[in-house]
């Protein structure tokens, strides 16, 4: 760019030389001057012309380099703001999945235990406690018992707050993605929905059937929080999940 300038001037020094002389020599037929006061007036008129273009074509180019500079800063500030996305989405990651193994790990743990007609207790946990609980309700449905009574019985089957415990985490997580992803930090819908997604592929089956359950019949306050949660209800319309299975 600096050599197109430099050029650009040259072209037009000479250019301003060739029509002074042009006219005053070869038209007009005016020989040389040998007077120092003649080659003085000459100076001036170079220096009145060329100095007042040059000033104007140094006007454009501050213009040109204004625009390249605003260009490069909208460039930068662009590099920047993906930047500090994707500084934020490496951090939401990090504790995303470190929920997630939370998640594993207290499911691991969830119990229930059913009473046999001669006392005897069976245990079951994890996806075959939420098995037999499906199983209790659904009895429970054949039997004729409305959703009060069902409800009554899940709060009897939490009075050691598993599926509480449950609800609180799924719950948690869904927060943190609309939060942490919100359209304030920079993220869109698609980015929510990605790792709703994500939450439900990595989620146990059984315990998501078992939100489900919770979502349906319990009045806890991360169930209600889910229900609430319209980007979560419409995805999993879309995957065509019940949202009232029983």
């Amino acid at each position: 760019m600096y050599n197109i300038y430099k050029g650009m001037a040259i072209v037009i020094s000479l250019v301003v030389i060739f029509i002074f002389y042009y006219h005053f020599h070869i038209k007009l037929n005016y020989p040389l001057s040998s007077k120092p006061s003649d080659w003085v007036d000459f100076s001036d008129y170079i220096g009145g012309t060329l100095g007042t273009t040059f000033s104007f074509l140094s006007f454009i180019f501050l213009l040109h380099s204004l625009k390249l500079q605003n260009i490069a800063n909208k460039e930068l500030h662009k590099e920047t703001k993906v930047n500090r996305k994707n500084e934020k989405f490496r951090h939401f990651e990090s504790h995303f999945f470190n929920l997630l193994e939370a998640q594993r790990s207290a499911f691991e743990k969830f119990k229930f235990q059913l009473y046999d007609d001669d006392g005897t207790i069976n245990e079951y946990i994890g996806v075959e406690a939420v098995v037999a609980i499906e199983n209790c309700i659904e009895e429970a449905r054949d039997n004729g018992s409305d959703d009060a009574e069902i409800k009554e019985f899940l709060l009897i089957v939490d009075e050691s707050e598993k599926i509480y415990n449950t609800m609180r985490i799924f719950n948690n997580m869904t927060k943190m993605i609309s939060t942490k992803l919100s359209e304030e930090n920079g993220f869109t819908y698609d980015d929510r929905k990605s790792q709703l997604e994500t939450l439900i592929t990595f989620t146990e089956f059984s315990q998501l059937r078992l939100v489900l359950i919770s979502m349906q019949f319990m009045e806890l306050p991360p169930a209600r929080s889910l229900r609430n949660n319209n980007e979560f209800i419409s995805l999993l319309t879309e995957l065509g999940l019940n949202l009232d299975p029983y």
